[in-house]
């Protein structure tokens, strides 16, 4: 598996909510003490989630890693929630932040506007304890990553740890942006180039209609973005952010004459681009942040404790409660907002469009194909071509002493002659062609291989 789809496999394992793990237990015996507890089997609260561990973890990539510095054994609160994983060669370190947690919607809210929250800076003190306790050096590849919130803790965490030259790459998984604020200290504190740098060290994965990775203004290069397919019923909302979708399949029952939702142990292709709902919420994420600051502030906290009621809480982690002018900014600068990038704008038509005419907000494929290529697998392919391109030589020349030979018996017979030639003459071009095609491989690995060295000098 490559640190994209480990890190997602890791993610996925946060949502398992699993607080008797020991630390130094391997991923594989986690699942075995799993498997027969009732939220993690078939019905189950977390059946999806495990399921996707589960399978991933027959891959000994997975099932061999080792967890360690879990926060909550540590002494952080509920909102920290994290922990450490190394693989079983020891050489990488993953730090892995789970996505919002009880009381923390509200603290989202705070990071449209502000230029650090409470749970941000929390996630910092986590990170530099473990690097710190865990005596980790440049010797060490530092993987730093998380899902939706985790997302944005983690790239907090690349932007402002003063250990940033231990952190190799941060993989932030449909995590939201920041704010203006935040960006601008980002760089005055770290300086023009060191700001640079620390960018390019994360990449962006997203599902292709997630609705929250577009929140804030995102400091992810765009060259470093990918979209993973989410195969999702359009009328299940929440599904598009739930990262065990990137491992799922939808899949026909003749039984029940219904469509199943299977989950795998690897995660789903990418997808060609976003989907409307994603382009959707890029459309209102970015009217929302064109807001006053003052509305904009507003607005959010709104948003945001309405999310966290839903879970029966009537204020955030850090005691955040919501105020009568919070409303009021809702009701004269949100819902305009939302009413306006719906009706009129191209993304909220075709998001309209889509809702009522198609089964999915998904792109569908129609003559485009994405691919990735693995040098490796190619190379063995150069040497199979040219494997193939030496013997058809060796037998262009066997048919040379044939020809040779029976043209003694059959001399004067041209018929003979003139089929033995061409197919000496077939075989004579397959291998020159064969000959061609493996150069043109061997000059693709080569490219690979030079793309493959500037990435790793970017780290």
């Amino acid at each position: 598996m490559s640190e994209e789809e480990i890190s997602l496999v890791l993610n996925t394992y946060m949502y398992l909510d699993y607080k008797e793990a020991d630390d130094g237990m391997s991923i594989r015996e986690i699942v075995s003490e799993l498997e027969t507890l009732p939220d993690y089997r078939e019905g189950g609260i977390h059946h999806g989630e495990y399921t996707v561990l589960a399978k991933a973890a027959a891959n000994p990539q997975i099932g061999n890693m080792v967890i360690d510095n879990q926060s909550h054994l540590m002494g952080y609160g509920t909102g920290t929630a994290a922990c450490s994983f190394r693989s079983s060669e020891g050489e990488s370190i993953y730090i892995v932040y789970r996505g919002t947690g009880d009381g923390e919607w509200p603290d989202n809210g705070v990071g449209m506007t502000e230029s650090a929250t409470p749970q941000q800076e929390k996630a910092l003190a986590y990170f530099e304890e473990v690097v710190e306790c865990t005596d980790i050096t440049l010797e060490d590849r530092v993987i730093v990553t998380g899902h939706s919130k985790g997302g944005n803790k983690a790239q907090y965490v690349t932007m402002t740890t003063r250990y940033g030259n231990l952190l190799d790459v941060c993989y932030n998984v449909d995590g939201q942006g920041f704010s203006q604020k935040a960006i601008d200290g980002f760089s005055d504190a770290l300086g023009e180039q060191e700001f640079h740098d620390r960018r390019q060290k994360i990449m962006g994965i997203y599902g292709e209609n997630d609705y929250v990775n577009v929140l804030g203004i995102s400091i992810v290069p765009k060259e470093n973005e990918c979209y993973i397919r989410t195969p999702v019923d359009k009328a299940d909302f929440a599904a598009y952010h739930d990262i065990k979708y990137m491992f799922s399949e939808r899949r026909w029952d003749e039984k029940s004459g219904t469509w199943q939702t299977v989950f795998n142990g690897n995660c789903n292709d990418y997808a060609l681009r976003r989907g409307a709902l994603g382009d959707y919420a890029a459309r209102l994420s970015a009217s929302m942040m064109q807001l006053p600051e003052g509305r904009r502030d507003g607005c959010a906290a709104f948003m945001m404790q309405m999310m966290e009621a839903t879970r029966g809480s009537s204020e955030g982690i850090n005691g955040e409660k919501l105020s009568l002018l919070d409303v009021d900014d809702f009701g004269w600068a949100g819902i305009p907002t939302i009413k306006g990038s719906l009706l009129a704008t191209p993304e909220g038509c075709q998001l309209l469009g889509a809702a009522f005419e198609k089964d999915s907000f998904s792109i569908e494929m129609q003559g485009t194909v994405q691919f990735m290529l693995r040098a490796e697998l190619l190379q063995q392919q150069v040497t199979e071509l040219s494997g193939l391109a030496l013997l058809l030589q060796k037998e262009e020349k066997e048919m040379d002493e044939i020809a040779d030979r029976l043209s003694k018996c059959l001399w004067g017979n041209f018929d003979f002659k003139w089929k033995l030639a061409a197919e000496k003459q077939k075989v004579a071009q397959t291998g020159k062609s064969l000959k061609k095609l493996a150069k043109q491989l061997s000059e693709i690995v080569l490219l690979y291989e030079k793309k493959d060295e500037e990435a790793a000098a970017l780290f």
